[in-house]
């Protein structure tokens, strides 16, 4: 199968750590397997999965609908989506103004409803938006600045049509709902697991990419679903941050726990992007 990448940025996407989240990945995938990911984002775990080993079924979900519909969009109606997307793309390069082009189609992105336009839209808002962000105020809204980016690829055809095959060739059913109602009646399962991070600093918080946050008490309910994963007979791989006063290591003191350095991308001063610890957490002997 040609090897597929994620045709969006998201902030803490995988794509950098690939090799080392290959490296701890359980013996079932060298089989036919069920893959189940509750936090998909921009899927670059999926991709590599997909791309590389025999996912029998996959269950992708993310909290974030228009993420998901998005994903359905592609899927279901690429010649439309690439449509509107190549529109944008030239009026976009076309505009005078180009963060005031921006600051409109942000705005009609709010104000439409589901539809393969509101798709397009959210694939431009990705590509021009500050660094790939996605964040929503206390209304549901959308409102990431502009991120004057030099010539973003807002249509990338090629990309956006193996992506296209790839979800139409395979099984793959999406969701959008909290991650504690996916569990699949599936046997030979493997979970992998990317929720939004536990800050290691109040000022590095980032937990609520949509209106809800996701705390301490909601990390403690992420706990038990991942005990409920592994009472079913099922694998799961999850990442976390490494928090200095040994949270993930008291409540997943039972688990295997690998640290990790990575190097954080969301700082907009590229030179101020420093490596720091991370955490991969699973149920199983890699």
């Amino acid at each position: 199968m040609k090897k597929v990448s994620p045709f969006i940025k998201w902030v803490g996407g995988k794509s950098k750590l690939i090799s080392e989240i290959d490296r701890n990945l359980p013996d079932i995938i060298k089989d036919d397997f069920t893959y189940v990911e509750p936090f998909l984002g921009g899927g670059a775990v999926f991709f590599h999965l997909i791309s590389n080993y025999k996912i029998k079924n996959a269950y992708l979900n993310d909290l974030n609908i228009h993420l998901i519909n998005t994903y359905i969009d592609l899927r279901d109606n690429y010649r439309l989506l690439c449509k509107f997307l190549k529109d944008i793309q030239l009026e976009y390069e076309n505009s005078e103004d180009k963060k005031n082009y921006y600051l409109n189609k942000r705005k009609e992105f709010n104000s439409i409803k589901k539809s393969i336009e509101k798709s397009s839209l959210f694939i431009f808002l990705n590509k021009t938006g500050f660094n790939g962000m996605y964040r929503e105020n206390s209304k549901g809204e959308f409102n990431i600045p502009f991120g004057d980016m030099k010539n973003p690829k807002i249509f990338n055809k090629e990309l956006l049509s193996s992506v296209s095959i790839l979800l139409n060739e395979n099984k793959i059913e999406f969701s959008s709902k909290s991650f504690e109602e996916l569990l699949p009646k599936d046997t030979n399962c493997f979970y992998y697991l990317d929720p939004p991070y536990r800050p290691i600093s109040k000022t590095s918080s980032f937990t609520d990419y949509t209106k809800s946050n996701f705390n301490d008490e909601v990390q403690k309910r992420l706990k038990k679903y991942c005990d409920n994963i592994d009472l079913a007979g099922n694998l799961f791989l999850q990442s976390n941050s490494y928090s200095k006063d040994q949270f993930f290591q008291k409540l997943y003191k039972s688990r295997i726990i690998s640290k990790l350095e990575v190097t954080r991308t969301i700082s907009a001063d590229g030179s101020k992007r420093k490596k720091v610890s991370e955490i991969l957490i699973r149920n199983y002997e890699s």
